[in-house]
Parts: C-alpha cells; sequence; structure tokens
C-alpha cells in the first residue's frame, strides 16, 4: 500500500513556469548575444 503524505508539495508546477521564463528571456536576448560575440569575435 502506497502512504499517503498530507504535507507533500509538488513543485513541479513551479518548475514548469520558472524554465518557461528562463526560455523566453534567453530567446528575447539571442540576437544582442549573437551582436556581441560578432563585434568582439572578429
Amino acid at each position: 500500500m502506497a502512504h499517503h503524505d498530507e504535507n507533500f508539495k509538488d513543485n513541479s508546477g513551479f518548475l514548469s513556469i520558472f524554465l518557461g521564463l528562463v526560455v523566453l528571456v534567453s530567446m528575447s536576448a539571442l540576437p544582442a548575444t549573437i551582436g556581441v560575440i560578432q563585434a568582439f569575435g572578429g
């Protein structure tokens, strides 16, 4: 029998929101990052 823990908190919702925000910020910063690499890289 599986034990049911009343105090268990599921953090998968927070994790998916956090990863979504990271992807959103990185996608919007990608053109600036490419520009900096091209400017200083050669």
